[in-house]
């Protein structure tokens, strides 16, 4: 095949399937996700980033055993929350876990995701 490229910037909420390209496909963002949608995700994020916050005031978050450390603590701090629980399920099936991770400032929200998508699974 001649010359063929793809490149992606975003995707949010959407499926993007190729099969032949005869020439260049660029997307630089889908987001399928309504209003509604989008503020919950980014009240999500706004929740999960203040508990993070707060945990790495009391624990450190230097190593990578101390980032599971707290991510797991702010996984129990949800799970007994159903309200913020129920919030951030909703949220990851809109929008997904990479926006979840993007609109969150923490590192430790890359640890905490794989948790968080077990409520998806949690609420099947």
């Amino acid at each position: 095949m001649a010359n063929e490229s793809i490149r992606v910037d975003q995707v949010i909420g959407g499926v993007i399937s190729s099969g032949s390209v005869a020439g260049d496909i660029v997307v630089n963002s889908v987001n399928n996700v309504t209003t509604e949608e989008q503020k919950n995700l980014a009240e999500a994020a706004l929740e999960i980033q203040q508990l993070l916050d707060q945990l790495s005031q009391t624990y450190p978050t230097t190593t990578a055993a101390e980032k599971v450390t707290v991510a797991a603590k702010a996984m129990d701090k949800i799970e007994r929350q159903p309200g913020t629980k129920k919030k951030i399920a909703k949220a990851l099936k809109a929008g997904g876990a990479a926006a979840l991770i993007e609109l969150t400032n923490n590192p430790v929200v890359k640890i905490l995701t794989p948790m968080l998508e077990s409520l998806l699974e949690d609420g099947k």
